[in-house]
């Protein structure tokens, strides 16, 4: 830039060139933080998500190891009201006194409901 005796200012090309490169590297100083910046966030993005989906599999994995629980308990139930209720002719006529209900139907479903239990608290 050139000073006139006037008070004026004038500028040359060659000036206005550096002004234009200086401003463009101020431009792309910011455009650089910016994208830094971007980055940054996005990183702590991906660890809030991370944790996210940590928080929800540790929540379906309790809700599994319940469900786990109850079918181990139902399964023998479920497997022995099954069998004796089936109409065979020869179970059937085998459970003639009442008794007999008793001790093979019922007495199996607690003694499996016990056994599964017992086997449950001594390994957990």
């Amino acid at each position: 830039m050139l000073f006139r005796s006037d008070g004026l200012i004038e500028a040359t090309a060659h000036d206005d060139r550096g002004f234009a490169r200086e401003r463009l590297r101020d431009i792309g100083g910011h455009l650089d933080h910016a994208a830094g910046l971007i980055d940054s966030y996005r990183e702590q993005l991906q660890g809030l998500l991370d944790l996210y989906l940590a928080e929800v599999s540790n929540g379906m994995n309790q809700v599994m190891k319940r469900l786990t629980l109850i079918a181990t308990v139902f399964l023998p139930l479920t497997f022995l009201t099954g069998f004796f209720g089936m109409n065979f002719g020869w179970l059937v006529d085998g459970l003639a006194p009442a008794w007999t209900f008793w001790v093979f139907g019922i007495g199996s479903l607690v003694v499996s409901t016990l056994a599964v239990a017992v086997y449950l608290r001594r390994r957990g």
